[in-house]
This record gives C-alpha cells, sequence and structure tokens, in this order.
C-alpha cells in the first residue's frame, strides 16, 4: 500500500505516569485517581518494576469490603489487578490495538527492560490512530501528486498520440496553446 511508519507506543504514550506502592493506602489511591482523572495506574516497586494495576474496578471492591467487614482501610496490593499485559515502547499500534482488544484494561504500561517508562491508554491509541491516517493521506497525496506530473507529459511518440487521441479538438488546442 503506502510506505509510512506506524506509530508507536513510544510516539503515542504519556511519558509522566501516576504510579502507586502496593503499600499505599487504597483509599489515597482512589481520591489520586479521582483527583487526576485516570481510570487506572500502576503499582510498581522501588525499582519500577510494575507489579499490577489498580483500577476504578478494583477500587469499587472497597465497597463490598465495607459492606460485609469492619474495614478501615487498606492497601493497594490487596485490591491491584495482576497485570499480565505490557506493551514495549517499540510495538506499532496494531499490537498495542490488538493488546486492549484481549483485556479490560483502560491503560497499559509501557515497559522498557522490566521499567515502566510510560502507560497507553485505548484513548491514547486512538490518537495513535489518527496520526496513521494522517501520514496515511500524506502519502497517498504525495503519490498522486508524483503521479500526475508523471502522467502529465507523455513519454514517447505513442503515448503522445494515445493521449492526443483521447482529447476533444478544444482540449488539443488548448494543451497544444492555439485558439480554436
Amino acid at each position: 500500500m503506502y510506505d509510512v511508519d506506524l506509530p508507536t507506543a513510544r510516539d503515542c504514550m504519556t511519558a509522566n505516569v501516576l504510579t502507586f506502592s502496593p503499600e499505599d493506602d487504597v483509599f489515597e489511591a482512589m481520591n489520586h485517581l479521582l483527583t487526576n482523572h485516570f481510570a487506572a495506574a500502576p503499582v510498581v516497586d522501588d525499582d519500577d518494576k510494575v507489579l499490577g494495576i489498580l483500577t476504578e474496578k478494583d477500587c469499587l471492591r472497597c465497597l463490598s469490603h465495607l459492606a460485609y467487614e469492619d474495614f478501615e482501610s487498606g492497601t493497594v496490593s490487596s485490591f491491584q489487578s495482576p497485570m499480565a499485559e505490557f506493551c514495549e515502547p517499540s510495538m506499532d499500534i496494531f499490537g498495542v490495538s490488538d493488546r486492549f482488544l484481549a483485556t479490560n484494561y483502560p491503560l497499559m504500561p509501557v515497559v522498557e527492560n522490566n521499567k515502566l517508562i510510560g502507560v497507553i491508554s485505548r484513548r491514547d491509541t486512538l490518537r495513535g490512530v489518527q496520526e496513521l491516517r494522517r501520514r496515511l493521506d500524506q502519502a497517498r497525496s504525495h503519490i498522486e501528486e508524483a503521479a500526475g506530473h508523471q502522467t502529465d507529459r507523455p513519454r514517447s511518440i505513442e503515448s503522445m498520440q494515445r493521449s492526443a487521441a483521447s482529447q476533444s479538438p478544444e482540449q488539443l488546442a488548448r494543451i497544444m496553446g492555439r485558439k480554436s
């Protein structure tokens, strides 16, 4: 089709990431999610290794604990979801999209050398789709422009004859610069 570079996870990710420690208070973490308008955030250790993810859905589990137990608070590690899916920074948006279709997570950690370097959300991936479309449109217009220049000038006598035969007398007069 067209020779374009596909946007990658690194191109689309958010590098400045809200993260939680497994020992963080779950209600404080919930407050951070709400304050920052995030649906989820990775849970990492001191070396930025991803241990899991705390999602809004995980936070809703706190409600059942409040209803059935004498629950004052808990840690993020008690409620986080395991994170089995990651994205590598070089993964293209087709691979990222495939990961999102295979899971219910609202975002994926982008991991390089076993360390968190960012996150990519579904919305970030959609922006990558827009960027791909922009790149494809740009490549298409360059090809059409180049093809238009090539077809403007016949390359042989035979192609000139074919071109002339397909024109009306008025078009030929305009092409040849003569008045009809």
